[in-house]
């Protein structure tokens, strides 16, 4: 089990980076993720749970979209954090899964087979669809100020809506884990009801 104050300072320590996150990435962002992959370890009776809770808390602390020193080289803080708190056997499997979890990192490296990356990967995806992937998708267009939606062809990323169809929609088939893929049919199920529902109010005559 992960020592206490090593816990408590690396919460202390995500939450002070994801200040400056949108509120769709923030503690309690992380928070549920790690909960999550708890979950899923825990059903896939994965014995990593050490490494999992640690790549969980730092999944996103080198964000592509907020961290402004590069997520290319910001893993030596996350890194040295470990070994400054005698965390080395599987410090590397860390790195590897929070390097490689962004649904858009344009070249993946390292283990992609290690339970530790597909676990925590599938956790922070199930985040982003159901009722609170609806949430958090237009939280997060709300402050990069992105139109809700905008008739005729839309051009990819111009609006809310447009990302449900780029990514969210996409991702229960993307889901590594058993446990993963069970989950994510509820959350799908309910992305496409709200999609549904939102084009039908479109058609509403004036």
């Amino acid at each position: 089990m992960i020592d206490s104050g090593i816990r408590r300072a690396a919460e202390q320590m995500v939450q002070k980076r994801v200040l400056g996150y949108d509120s769709g990435h923030d503690w309690l962002h992380t928070d549920r993720v790690r909960r999550m992959a708890l979950r899923i370890a825990s059903a896939e009776n994965c014995p990593d749970l050490d490494a999992i809770e640690l790549a969980a808390l730092f999944h996103d602390y080198y964000d592509s979209k907020f961290a402004s020193d590069g997520s290319g080289t910001g893993y030596g803080t996350v890194r040295d954090f470990l070994d400054e708190n005698g965390i080395t056997g599987y410090s590397e499997r860390i790195i590897n899964a929070i390097r490689n979890i962004s649904f858009s990192s344009a070249e993946y490296v390292g283990d992609l087979k290690d339970p530790v990356f597909l676990i925590v990967q599938d956790a922070d995806r199930l985040d982003a669809i159901g009722a609170i992937g609806v949430a958090r998708a237009f939280n997060y267009g709300g402050y990069r100020n992105k139109p809700i939606w905008i008739p005729g062809p839309d051009s990819p990323g111009s609006s809310t809506i447009s990302h449900f169809y780029e990514k969210l929609l996409l991702l229960k088939d993307l889901m590594n884990t058993r446990t993963g893929k069970e989950l994510a049919a509820e959350r799908h199920a309910f992305l496409e009801i709200f999609l549904m529902q939102f084009h039908k109010e479109l058609e509403v005559d004036m």
